[in-house]
């Protein structure tokens, strides 16, 4: 006979890991929608990344990011060929990672790793590490 606690662990890990999917789709829709204020709202206001395109190394504050959604100049060019796929989500506690691979973002690839943080009941966003993946 099954742990009755083991269910309620597994079944609560899945609630969870369906909450940070959702923070995750939070951010697919503000980043296509090229909407900087929903970006926002999917990140810690602290929140940072880290990541290449291509050789050079990026490193600033989340805001940086925000300033690169807003000055997109045209989402319609590119965000009907966008595609995204959650490749992972793991939960500890009140904390989570998730891998992100997009396809056709602003015209690339990328593979993003998500650092997430519950606090009061809301997952967001603590900090992005990311790779542009383009083929050469």
């Amino acid at each position: 006979m099954a742990d009755p606690r083991e269910e309620t662990g597994t079944s609560i890990r899945s609630e969870a890991q369906g909450h940070v999917e959702s923070a995750v789709e939070a951010y697919v829709a503000a980043v296509s929608a090229g909407d900087p204020a929903a970006v926002r709202e999917v990140f810690r206001p602290d929140a940072y990344m880290w990541g290449y395109l291509g050789t050079e190394l990026v490193s600033a504050p989340i805001e940086a990011f925000c300033e690169v959604v807003a000055a997109d100049p045209d989402t319609g060019a590119w965000a009907p060929g966008y595609t995204h796929t959650i490749r992972s989500v793991e939960v500890s506690g009140d904390v989570a990672v998730a891998v992100l691979d997009e396809s056709g973002y602003q015209g690339h690839d990328f593979t993003n790793h998500f650092s997430l943080v519950r606090e009061d009941g809301r997952w967001r966003i603590a900090g992005k590490t990311f790779f542009r993946r383009d083929p050469h």
